[in-house]
């Protein structure tokens, strides 16, 4: 599956890791309990259905999508030392 290519819950697994559709978190999959999936981000854990995972989360992250996000939150991190 391209990284662009929207996915749907049957495609969700232990371990991905998807782009947030702001494009500021990346998201990885803790486990997955009937439809609701347990993860976390940079901030903490969450769990939500299926559905709404892949309608907030709608790509795999790509290693791209990686560094960015993580060039975004060292910015953060420095702005908020001052």
């Amino acid at each position: 599956m391209a990284s662009t290519e929207k996915i749907k819950p049957r495609d969700l697994v232990v371990g991905g890791r998807y782009l947030h559709r702001n494009g500021l978190f990346i998201r990885q999959i803790e486990a997955i309990e009937g439809n609701t999936i347990h993860y976390h981000d940079q901030e903490s854990s969450w769990s939500c259905s299926n559905s709404v995972f892949v309608r907030t989360c709608p790509t795999l992250a790509t290693p791209e999508d990686e560094a960015r996000v993580a060039e975004e939150f060292r910015k953060l991190a420095r702005l908020e030392q001052k």
